[in-house]
């Protein structure tokens, strides 16, 4: 494309005719010289003394002239004031330079017909598919001394014809030096009507008439340089521009832009062709919409040709066509045009691209617009288009809304500045979905990325037009760069992966991350990056002239989960920060061994007003402070909750453990389960002798049953259900066998000691001891708000004080059911209670003991 660019550049002839060397009768200086020390140096070593430009209306065409005085101050100064440019549109205007003088000691030298003057073509646009025409007289004055004082005078005459009888013109009042002397001035005869601007900070204004018409000069003294601030939009004007025009308001505008946009066919052939092809037909107003923008915006690519009329006024429809190129006046009229064809009603819209809403603010005058949209009406209401945009897919009610904020209708009712809606997003623009997986080993540290972006319309044409432009090698290599501006020695696992919607977009990235903990320590940053990206970063000032821009789309979101093996000492949470301008939501939560953080931002305004920046500063600086979690990977169990809901179900297991110990001490001697607690050996006698212990069978089934659901209850929850059923069957065989074996292992525990006793007795009187740890088995279920997959929430601190209560319980159950089994042991054989726990140690209890030891020092490695 550029090269095509280049070539139509090149095709253009550059003529010294384009300017001519002529006096002037110059008249009176514009400007009293001030003191040398009251006009500071430039950065460049040159102090500027002053601009005049002036503008005449009064003759048969416009004529703008400039005097410009500077002063070489220092030896650095020397490269750039020997050098001036002039700009210019060859279409319709010609330079004349009248004078090129320079003053030394006194003296005036004229380097007019010395100097080298050069025509060049400057097409700033040219990257961008855009091709002004204009043009460059480049100046070179040769023998410039330090303490010489240059002064040049030039007059461009000619107008762009495209404005008719009107004239609109802005100039610059302050630059990014000091200057002495600013001085505007323009004349007009005394029936144009002439809107002015107002006076700006710094400058005088004056008006008077004079013997061709009126006249009136705006002018500055002393002027400092216009100081850059970081985060100032594009939108707002730094140079302070002022403005005239002889539109009286918006509707004078709307009237002269009619004509240039008639949206009609010439070459009714054409019309019927494309008509035809496209399926134009009134009868389906919205498919005929769809199939003439998506023509509009895939076949017909953006490059202008801006010269001369076509600075403003679009090219012929079939003209359109026939080049397969436009801009976005060409690209909008050829819309218009076969809208028409489908008997669809449709205007141009003028925007601002930059200023978009705060284009209110400006004067009325063509120069406010530089960029043109469609408007059509269907039955179901107005429908906004932007024919420059890549081809959009899908339903107009999923596309990304203009984001002009105000524009004029080329209407003729038009009279004054519309709002272009742009509802706010019910889903974010763009949504990041990103895994962190921890490893620990010894004292080394891995994390494994994996980085799932979603981007809607408006976000989505962009990204994929990388991919498919770069191909996703090359731009893997960019996004590994950026991600290791955050995480330094991050390594891409694979390249991007693009999924490509109807309208929406998914970009899937890995890497992963390998650090020692002996160099880097175990604090990992968790950094919502792309928020990170749309926050705007604060500026040392404390107060702003100008305002903060803000960035990124209006709805963003990131949500990280974070697996870690051994859970997180971190507690749940949300943090808000929100004003006028943006809502900020960072939400923490905590689940099992993951840990979820969702930062949200939504932007509410494009940009806030210096006068509210003090206020909103404190809320932008607590924002970027939350956009930076530190987590130590090695700190281990987390912290409990201490919210009070929390601790409900804990403290009513406590106090009915409580409650149930005393009650059941009152009934030891009557009942069987309270017999068990207290007193087991003669509780087992007693039952040896009257019905020889065959309640224990079913006390030790029933105990099987409440230990399976206590373990394994949470698989219902995570499997298939025949799959759960055959685990949870499987557990309950399990506790059976156990008990069927540890009854067999203290049989033959008390025949060591002397004691023959009959296996079924031995067997039944273990069922009874299970009574103890059941009890306290139902109360830690109880503690956990009978949550049978409590196992799967390890590492929640929300959950930490139901967790922490149960295994206390459990382990209370455990030393019960071991004295217990000992009381049994001494009941069923006739012996006394050191002896039945003798038996519990050299039998039960080391086995006991190596099963904890297992659970608590293998299993969760």
């Amino acid at each position: 494309m550029s090269a095509l660019l280049l070539a139509a550049c090149a095709a253009l002839p550059l003529s010294a005719a384009d300017y001519r060397l002529a006096d002037d009768t110059p008249g009176p200086t514009p400007w009293t010289y001030p003191e040398r020390e009251a006009t500071p140096v430039a950065a460049d070593g040159v102090r500027y003394l002053g601009v005049a430009d002036r503008v005449d209306l009064t003759g048969e065409h416009p004529v703008w002239r400039r005097w410009l005085s500077y002063e070489v101050a220092e030896e650095r100064g020397l490269s750039s004031a020997g050098q001036f440019s002039i700009s210019y549109q060859p279409a319709y205007q010609r330079v004349v330079v009248h004078a090129i003088d320079v003053w030394r000691d006194g003296q005036r030298l004229n380097r007019r017909g010395q100097s080298r003057i050069e025509v060049l073509r400057r097409e700033a646009g040219l990257e961008d598919g855009l091709i002004d025409g204009n043009r460059e007289l480049s100046v070179t004055i040769p023998d410039i001394r330090v303490h010489d004082r240059v002064e040049y005078r030039y007059t461009i005459e000619g107008y762009n014809p495209v404005f008719g009888r009107g004239y609109h013109d802005y100039w610059n009042t302050q630059y990014g030096v000091p200057l002495g002397t600013r001085v505007i001035r323009t004349e007009y005869p005394a029936d144009m009507t002439m809107t002015l601007p107002v006076t700006p900070e710094g400058f005088v204004a004056n008006s008077g008439t004079s013997a061709r018409g009126r006249w009136w000069e705006l002018r500055g003294v002393n002027l400092p340089k216009l100081e850059e601030e970081d985060g100032t939009p594009d939108s707002f004007e730094e140079t302070r521009q002022v403005e005239i025009s002889t539109a009286r308001d918006w509707r004078d505008v709307a009237q002269w832009a009619m004509p240039l946009y008639p949206g009609r066919f010439s070459d009714r052939a054409m019309a019927r062709e494309l008509a035809d092809r496209l399926e134009l037909d009134p009868a389906d107003a919205e498919g005929s919409l769809l199939r003439a923008t998506a023509f509009v915006q895939g076949e017909v690519r953006y490059t202008g040709l801006d010269m001369g009329l076509q600075s403003h006024a679009p090219n012929r429809p079939e003209l359109v066509v026939e080049r397969r190129f436009g801009d976005c006046k060409d690209k909008t009229q050829l819309l218009i045009a076969l809208l028409h064809e489908a008997g669809i009603p449709a205007s141009p819209v003028l925007v601002n691209s930059r200023q978009r809403a705060t284009i209110a603010m400006r004067m009325a005058s063509p120069l406010a617009f530089d960029h043109v949209v469609v408007r059509a009406q269907l039955p179901r209401g107005s429908v906004w288009i932007d024919p420059t945009r890549e081809r959009e897919r899908g339903p107009l009610s999923g596309r990304a809304p203009l984001v002009f904020g105000r524009g004029l209708a080329v209407a003729a009712d038009s009279d004054r500045l519309i709002d272009i809606p742009s509802p706010f997003p019910t889903e974010p623009d763009v949504d990041v979905d990103q895994r962190l997986d921890f490893s620990v080993k010894d004292d080394s540290f891995k994390a494994d990325f994996l980085v799932e972006t979603r981007y809607r319309p408006g976000q989505a044409e962009g990204i994929r037009a990388n991919f498919v432009g770069e191909g996703a090698d090359a731009v893997g290599k960019r996004y590994l760069a950026y991600m290791q501006n955050y995480y330094e020695g991050l390594r891409a696992s694979r390249a991007p992966v693009m999924s490509d919607g109807e309208q929406e977009v998914n970009v899937s990235e890995a890497y992963t991350l390998e650090w020692s903990g002996e160099a880097a320590g175990s604090v990992f940053g968790i950094i919502p990056f792309q928020l990170l990206d749309w926050a705007p970063m604060l500026p040392e000032q404390a107060a702003r002239r100008t305002p903060l821009s803000l960035g990124g789309p209006r709805y963003g979101r990131q949500v990280v989960r974070s697996f870690h093996p051994d859970g997180w000492s971190v507690e749940a949470g949300e943090d808000i920060v929100e004003n006028a301008y943006f809502h900020f939501r960072r939400q923490i939560e905590v689940r099992r061994n993951m840990m979820k953080i969702t930062v949200e931002w939504k932007r509410l305004a494009d940009q806030v007003p210096a006068a509210d920046y003090m206020r909103v500063r404190n809320d932008l600086r607590e924002m970027r402070e939350l956009l930076q979690y530190d987590i130590d990977l090695a700190a281990g169990w987390p912290m409990p909750s201490l919210e009070p809901r929390d601790w409900l179900w804990p403290v009513l297991a406590w106090l009915l453990a409580m409650a149930s110990a005393s009650g059941l001490w009152l009934m030891r001697a009557r009942w069987l389960v309270a017999g068990m607690l207290y007193r087991p050996r003669r509780t087992v006698a007693m039952k040896l002798s009257t019905d020889t212990l065959a309640i224990g069978t079913l006390f030790g089934l029933a105990a099987a049953l409440v230990e399976v659901a206590f373990e394994r209850g949470g698989t219902l929850f995570v499997k298939p259900m025949p799959f759960a059923v055959g685990v949870l069957i499987g557990g309950f065989v399990l506790m059976v066998l156990r008990w069927f074996f540890f009854a067999a292992l203290l049989q033959w525990a008390l025949r060591l000691f002397g004691h023959r006793v009959a296996y079924a007795d031995m067997r039944r009187a273990y069922g009874l001891a299970q009574i103890p740890m059941t009890l306290f088995l139902l109360l830690a279920m109880l503690a956990q708000g009978f949550r049978l997959h409590w196992m799967d929430e390890v590492g929640d601190p929300a959950r930490a004080p139901a967790q922490i209560t149960a295994i206390a319980l459990v382990v209370v159950g455990m030393v019960w059911w071991l004295a217990s089994l000992a009381g049994a042991c001494a009941g069923v054989a006739g012996t006394r209670l050191r002896k039945g726990v003798l038996v519990v140690s050299v039998s039960v209890l080391p086995l006991v003991c190596a099963g904890l030891v297992l659970v608590l020092f293998f299993l969760p490695g």
